[in-house]
C-alpha cells in the first residue's frame, strides 16, 4: 500500500489502463458466455415450451398495441385538461379570485423519532435540497401527520399532531362547519390523543358509535376530508356555548417509516 502511494501519478495512471485492457476481453467473454447458455437453454426448451413462449410473446406485442393507441388517447386528455387549467385561470383573473389551492407532494423516510412528555416530532430525510418549506403539511397512508416545524439543507422537523403546540383547523366528517384541533400528547401506554374545541351544541355521538374528524382546506396547509382520529364523548365546554373532546389517534403515528410532504404549488 506504501508503494503504491511513492508510485508518480502518471505511472498510477498507465497501470490501471493497462489493468483495464487486460480484464476487458474476461469480461466479455463473460458476457458472451451468458448470452450462449441463454441460447443453449432456449433450444433444450421443449415444443410445448416454445408454444406458450410464443403465445406469451404475441400477448406482450398485443399489449404493446393498445398501450400506444391508450397513449394517444391520454395525451388528447392532457391536452384538454391543459387548456381547461388555461381556461380556470383566466377566469379567474377576470373575476379578481386568489389561484386554486393546489399542493405538490414530496415523498419522504422518517428518520429519527423524539417522544416527551411535552414535544412529539419526527424527522425525516429531505429539506431545502427538495425545496421542503416551514409549515409545509404532512401526511400518510393513515392520513394527517403533523407539519414542518423546522428546515435544515438535508432534513426537516415534523411536528406531529398529538404535539401540544400543533393547531389546525379541522371538520366533523358531514359537518361543513369549522372546529379547531389541538395536540395533546401521549399517554404512558403510548397510546396518542388530541383535543377539539368549538364544537357546536346540535352535535352528538351516535349510539354505539363515534364521530370521525377530518382535516379542512381552510387552512391552506392541508386537503379536505384526511382523516385524524375519532371522537367517542362529547363534554360542554366551560363558556357553555360549545362542546368539546378528546380525540383518539391511531398508534401507529408511533411507528410509521414514510410520509409526505405537501408544499404549496403557488409559493
Amino acid at each position: 500500500m506504501v508503494a503504491w502511494l511513492l508510485i508518480p501519478a502518471g505511472w498510477k495512471i498507465v497501470f490501471k489502463s493497462a489493468f483495464d485492457e487486460f480484464h476487458a476481453p474476461i469480461w466479455e467473454a463473460s458476457s458472451r458466455i451468458r448470452d450462449l447458455s441463454h441460447y443453449w437453454g432456449h433450444i433444450s426448451d421443449s415444443k410445448n415450451t416454445l408454444i406458450e413462449k410464443g403465445r406469451d410473446h404475441q400477448r406482450i406485442l398485443s399489449d404493446i398495441y393498445l398501450q400506444g393507441n391508450r397513449k394517444e388517447y391520454l395525451q388528447r386528455e392532457i391536452e384538454a385538461l391543459r387548456n381547461l387549467k388555461i381556461e380556470i385561470r383566466d377566469l379567474e383573473k377576470s373575476l379578481d379570485l386568489p389561484p386554486a389551492f393546489e399542493l405538490s407532494p414530496e415523498l419522504a423516510r422518517v428518520t429519527h423519532r423524539t417522544f416527551s412528555g411535552w414535544s412529539q416530532n419526527l424527522q425525516i430525510n429531505k429539506g431545502e435540497n427538495f425545496k421542503i418549506k416551514q409549515g409545509a403539511g404532512v401526511i400518510s397512508a393513515i392520513g394527517l401527520i403533523g407539519k414542518i416545524e423546522k428546515v435544515s439543507s438535508r432534513s426537516s422537523t415534523v411536528q406531529l399532531l398529538t404535539n401540544q403546540q400543533f393547531r389546525v383547523v379541522a371538520h366533523i366528517k358531514g359537518d361543513d362547519r369549522p372546529v379547531t384541533y389541538r395536540g395533546a400528547g401521549i399517554s404512558h401506554g403510548r397510546l396518542n390523543f388530541g383535543f377539539i374545541m368549538d364544537i357546536p351544541q346540535d352535535v352528538f355521538v351516535p349510539k354505539d358509535g363515534f364521530l370521525e374528524i377530518v382535516s379542512s382546506s381552510l387552512g391552506g396547509t392541508f386537503p379536505q376530508g384526511l382523516k385524524i382520529g375519532k371522537v367517542n364523548l362529547l363534554e360542554p365546554s366551560v363558556n357553555g356555548l360549545f362542546q368539546s373532546a378528546q380525540v383518539i389517534l391511531s398508534t401507529k403515528l408511533n411507528t410509521i417509516q414514510e410520509v409526505t410532504v405537501l408544499s404549496n404549488s403557488y409559493e
